[in-house]
């Protein structure tokens, strides 16, 4: 339907952007562009107007999707679906909000995404018919009389004019009265014209009302009367024809009920899908760990009680086997640790972030007082939050703050926040090795690591973890960084 049709992707991650790209060209659909960013889509949005966005939530800046789409909603009507891989309560909540054309929970299929654009297209087409509908109506309303109604209360009688009897169903005449008039109306309107038209229990008044009417030999039809009193107990109205408006409406609810409809089977399919991976990641970490901590500690008494057997090169080989089973072993406790984040319930409480980071840091300096650091807590940081997340939180970035910190001569590390679009942004700093932000998209990928194990040890999911909790919470996370001059990481919580 919709062959040409100009869709906009904003998408922070190259990779899928790219195959998004590729499969909206193989269905035929025009991509003027990608976006990464709130700020770079609201500026295509300006020149290029697409039909229709396709909108990841965790994007770039300081704006997520849902904060973009709110900002598009308010200048530029463009239909937005969006694309996440999240389905938390919060997030659903928030997207809603900005009337969404659309929710799909990746991965999706080819299929899906086609039925989504060509239903969000036609309900966007059906809505634009309707406000020129509405506008065409207008004017012929100003420019001619339609049809008029004329009502005497004190008699009773009506005078119609012929568009209004043309409307209402074929008459032999024009005056009529109130209960013949009343007598077209569908019988579930009846009562209600009639409370409205007869003003003997009431002083004429002002109204406008909608009704159906059943002409002898034709389908049921929509009306509308806007009514004024006049003098003399007589009301005065104009009469049209709103079948039209009322089908599409009725087509329009009906897209939208399919819709939602449709985004709640995907939801409840993803809840499902999750719940049977995280219950598989648990299972299978837990089993495999008794056996890789069975391997370092038999790889430990070999070296220990049979170094001489083994000789120098058997001995460095068997310590290498233990070590790697370490790694091993750590990696499946951070697995266990990401498995029991998702199936935790959360508590949100008032969360003393100043006390919890002090502690914290507290704890981590304690393990190493040989170092020379200094941690700056800013006071009277609190916020509504799960508290066991929160510690597992800002454990993990004071750790990674600390662990890169560890190459300088001396660690500073802050934390703090500040506001922004009435919102508190949290972050905690450091001065340590910092990365290139072209690697940026790659911090939060579970065993994704820009060093070395040699460089600097770890699991690889400690940030992994600390942006599940953030989106747990209806948040995002950010970070900024150069080279040699330490990074800070942004987040924020909408619990």
């Amino acid at each position: 339907m919709n062959g040409a049709a100009h869709i906009l992707i904003v998408e922070d991650e190259s990779i899928v952007a790219f195959n998004l790209q590729q499969r909206l060209s193989h269905m035929g659909y025009h991509v003027p562009d990608v976006a990464v960013s709130g700020a770079e889509t609201l500026s295509l949005v300006a020149q290029c107007r697409p039909d229709l966005i396709l909108m990841d939530i965790h994007i770039e800046g300081a704006m997520d999707g849902i904060d973009v789409a709110a900002r598009i909603h308010e200048s530029y009507p463009v239909p937005v679906i969006y694309l996440t891989a999240y389905s938390e309560d919060s997030t659903l909540e928030r997207a809603r909000k900005t009337r969404p054309y659309g929710y799909l929970i990746k991965p999706f299929s080819e299929r899906e995404l086609h039925a989504t654009i060509q239903m969000a297209l036609e309900r966007n087409a059906v809505e634009k018919a309707l406000v020129a509908s509405q506008l065409l109506l207008e004017q012929a309303l100003d420019a001619a009389r339609m049809g008029t109604v004329e009502l005497d209360n004190a008699t009773g009688d009506m005078q119609l004019s012929s568009g209004s009897v043309s409307l209402m169903g074929p008459r032999t005449d024009r005056a009529i009265t109130l209960a013949n008039f009343l007598a077209s109306v569908d019988e579930a309107d009846r009562q209600g014209m009639a409370a409205q038209m007869n003003t003997s229990a009431m002083p004429p008044h002002k109204f406008s009302r909608e009704f159906r009417v059943m002409p002898e030999g034709q389908e049921t039809r929509w009306i509308k009367i806007d009514a004024s009193p006049l003098t003399g107990n007589r009301l005065s109205g104009i009469v049209q024809d709103i079948t039209e408006r009322k089908n599409a409406e009725i087509r329009l609810r009906q897209l939208n009920d399919s819709l939602e409809q449709l985004v709640n089977e995907r939801t409840a399919e993803l809840h499902q899908t999750l719940r049977e991976l995280e219950t598989f990641t648990f299972s299978a970490a837990h089993d495999l760990r008794a056996p890789i901590l069975s391997i370092a500690g038999l790889s430990a008494v070999m070296v220990e009680d049979y170094a001489e057997g083994l000789g120098e090169q058997g001995t460095r080989l068997m310590g290498s086997m233990g070590s790697a089973a370490v790694r091993m072993g750590e990696l499946i406790d951070a697995l266990l640790e990401m498995s029991r984040l998702s199936r935790t319930a959360m508590a949100p409480v008032e969360v003393d972030f100043s006390r919890l980071a002090s502690e914290l840091a507290a704890s981590i300096m304690e393990a190493e007082p040989q170092r020379q650091a200094v941690v700056r807590v800013a006071p009277g940081l609190k916020a509504l939050a799960d508290p066991v997340l929160m510690r597992s939180l800002l454990d993990n970035l004071l750790r990674n703050a600390w662990k890169y910190s560890s190459k300088k001569a001396s660690t500073h590390i802050e934390v703090g926040s500040y506001a922004q679009d009435g919102r508190q942004v949290f972050f905690v700093r450091d001065e340590g090795c910092g990365f290139d932000m072209k690697m940026a998209n790659r911090l939060f990928e579970p065993f994704n690591r820009l060093h070395t194990q040699a460089e600097f040890s770890g699991s690889g999911i400690g940030l992994s973890i600390v942006k599940r909790i953030v989106a747990r919470h209806g948040g995002r996370i950010w970070t900024s960084s150069m080279p040699g001059e330490g990074a800070t990481f942004f987040f924020t919580l909408h619990a």
